[in-house]
């Protein structure tokens, strides 16, 4: 018995569901530093949630069990892993549903496919052939990446997951979108393969330990040499964060959104569509309202009074006054994050 005892002592780690904390594990902690020198004390007492079945507890009873072998079979392991990390963190209780396990397989099928189509490029010229929306890929590869990595260094999957699957496949989508003029694809076709072959590189990597088994298939595919397991964990780049390149992609999108919301409520074909732009001058008044109300609150006087210095603007005080009145409380609203990332 004393063998088996110092065998076993002290425990490294006692791993069970966070419903026993009150109880179970509580009354363990007492009864050990009751008995037992502090050496021989547990390390550590590690607890997480359930995993429910379609909003239920999985019980026999219910005949809701799916065994572990035909989980994969019906699945695949890679589909089943995400399926349920992807449902609740550490403390809270997983909710495992097959249709999100075959909405995972269809995603990563895409990815595969996406690895395909990308491993077949070429992309080896200069990054100053880039556009403004590679450009605009590129950086919001570099938010998700961090994001991704915040959320893994405080293990949140959960968040690392919508990070690096969800929101970049969004993004991924749209730039595709922008993309897919046929002459444009050829055109550009090393440019774009830049783009793609960092994409997939850097997803493959945020991926990899959540879902393996297709993350090594596709990293042989790329050419790597070794396992994308033992390769590092993408880095964020901050040279390659471009806040007018998002800034233009973003107006683009939102003013597309806005159009078919209109078509929609009004029930209109339209032929044409016209897009006007706003006058010079009405930017600069924007920007300088911008750039006094950094760190405190402007007033349309005062903002009046700094316009009027210039020769260019003061003509047109009657409709400035107007524009300004519009502008003015915008300007105080705006968050100091979007206020900075508008005056660069």
């Amino acid at each position: 018995m004393h063998r088996e005892f110092t065998h076993f002592y002290p425990l490294d780690s006692r791993h069970s569901g966070r419903d026993l904390v009150p109880n179970h594990l509580t009354f363990m902690m007492f009864i050990h530093t009751a008995i037992f020198p502090e050496s021989l004390w547990p390390r550590q007492i590690v607890v997480n949630g359930s995993v429910l079945m379609e909003g239920q507890k999985m019980s026999k009873s219910y005949g809701n069990i799916i065994p572990l072998r035909e989980a994969i079979r019906m699945f695949g392991a890679d589909p089943l892993r995400i399926a349920v990390l992807a449902t609740a963190e550490l403390l809270q209780d997983a909710d495992f549903s097959s249709t999100l396990a075959r909405s995972m397989r269809d995603r990563l099928e895409r990815l595969y496919r996406f690895a395909d189509e990308a491993t077949g490029l070429k992309g080896e010229a200069s990054t100053d052939h880039l556009t403004m929306t590679d450009r605009w890929m590129l950086s919001r590869l570099q938010m998700h990446i961090r994001m991704a990595t915040e959320a893994m260094n405080k293990l949140t999957a959960r968040k690392a997951i919508h990070s690096a699957l969800y929101e970049l496949d969004q993004d991924f989508q749209w730039y595709l979108r922008r993309i897919s003029s046929k002459r444009e694809a050829s055109e550009r076709k090393t440019a774009i393969a830049i783009v793609l072959t960092q994409v997939l590189d850097a997803q493959v990597r945020m991926l990899a330990p959540i879902t393996p088994h297709i993350c090594e298939e596709i990293w042989e595919k790329m050419g790597n040499k070794g396992f994308v397991s033992q390769a590092s964990w993408p880095t964020f780049d901050e040279a390659k964060v471009d806040v007018q390149a998002e800034q233009r992609e973003e107006l683009i999108a939102s003013t597309l959104d806005d159009t078919q919301n209109i078509i929609k409520a009004t029930g209109i074909s339209p032929r044409k569509i016209c897009y006007y732009t706003t006058a010079q001058w009405k930017w600069k008044v924007y920007l300088k309202a911008i750039e006094k109300s950094v760190s405190k609150r402007i007033v349309q006087s005062e903002l009046m009074k700094e316009l009027m210095k210039g020769p260019v603007l003061k003509p047109k005080a009657e409709h400035v006054a107007k524009f300004t009145a519009q502008i003015v409380e915008e300007a105080n609203k705006a968050s100091e994050e979007k206020k900075h990332k508008q005056l660069q």
